[in-house]
């Protein structure tokens, strides 16, 4: 196991963040990225497919549909391989949220979103889209997924973002623990 702790602010503010999944769709050696915009975002960013997990829906499950409304692509179950679970959670744990990412890979289908929050979705180059997640500045949807991507973290990586929840949402800074089976 390995262990890293740093701190790391974040820019925008978002009222409510529930659990929720993603998923990190590679076609070849690209990924498949959304740009999208929030009201609570100061801009349009480029993220992975993500959202909240709905009341009953397991994570995997959440992971497949929030893929296909953000994108029309579609995965199996079988196709997903979960590669970090992250645990956000205020300093004094009154507020925890989890979220978990997977990889899939999407062989064949077109890019068909359904989601009203969805501008854009297009295939990038892993050094691209490593770049364009650095721009959004919430740390724990891109430091996950940053990792992965730069081969940095075991698979699975657990991570765990602590807060201090009297802070602004946009000037919250983070500890960031992470750790691998």
């Amino acid at each position: 196991m390995s262990a890293s702790t740093s701190s790391t602010s974040s820019n925008w503010l978002v009222p409510y963040m529930p659990d929720y999944a993603g998923v990190l769709a590679f076609r070849d050696d690209r990924i498949a990225l959304i740009r999208e915009r929030y009201e609570g975002w100061d801009a349009e960013h480029w993220n992975t497919p993500s959202g909240a997990i709905e009341p009953g829906e397991s994570p995997e499950t959440a992971a497949l549909r929030e893929l296909q409304e953000e994108t029309g692509l579609i995965a199996l179950p079988h196709q997903l391989t979960l590669v970090a679970e992250v645990l956000v959670v205020s300093r004094d744990r009154s507020i925890q949220r989890r979220a978990w990412n997977y990889r899939a890979d999407i062989p064949t289908g077109d890019f068909q979103p359904t989601d009203p929050s969805t501008v854009e979705v297009r295939w990038f180059p892993i050094p691209e889209a490593i770049a364009l997640l650095e721009e959004l500045s919430y740390p724990p949807r891109t430091h996950p997924a940053l990792a992965y991507l730069r081969q940095t973290a075991p698979t699975p990586a657990h991570w765990t973002f602590t807060f201090d929840q009297a802070m602004p949402f946009n000037t919250r800074t983070y500890e960031i623990n992470r750790a691998g089976n």
